[in-house]
């Protein structure tokens, strides 16, 4: 009787701590994906970072689609296609970030063969 006892206590403590493991797992889950997107409401904060009623309504179908057993990459997905692009805080590199991440540096050299070609063709001048 006791062995039977000592077997059930046993088995249901390996139960709770793999229920805290998955608990656990799941909420560690839940605010790494809340860090990768942007409050609607407030462009310069995460949901992480923001207490906003929308991002607490976001967070909340965060943690009830890892309930339902969907990734981290169906969840982003989700989010991107019923916000778009700009709901993600770091956006995929596709043509148009492409462009933006580029034009600074386009530019920055374009002006700086502007500057270069300017003193060549004064100093030309000057002798």
């Amino acid at each position: 009787m006791k062995r039977r006892t000592v077997l059930a206590a046993g088995i249901f403590a390996c139960m709770t701590a793999r229920a805290e493991d998955t608990g656990r797992q799941r909420r560690n889950l839940a605010i790494a994906i809340s860090k990768e997107l942007r409050d609607p409401a407030s462009a310069n904060y995460t949901l992480f970072e923001s207490e906003s009623s929308i991002a607490g309504e976001l967070k909340a179908e965060i943690y009830k689609q890892l309930a339902e057993g969907k990734t981290r990459e169906e969840i982003l997905a989700f989010f991107t296609a019923r916000y778009g692009e700009q709901i993600r805080y770091d956006p995929a590199l596709t043509g148009g970030t492409a462009l933006l991440w580029a034009a600074p540096w386009v530019l920055f050299a374009a002006a700086g063969a502007a500057a270069f070609w300017r003193f060549k063709r004064r100093r030309q001048t000057n002798e």
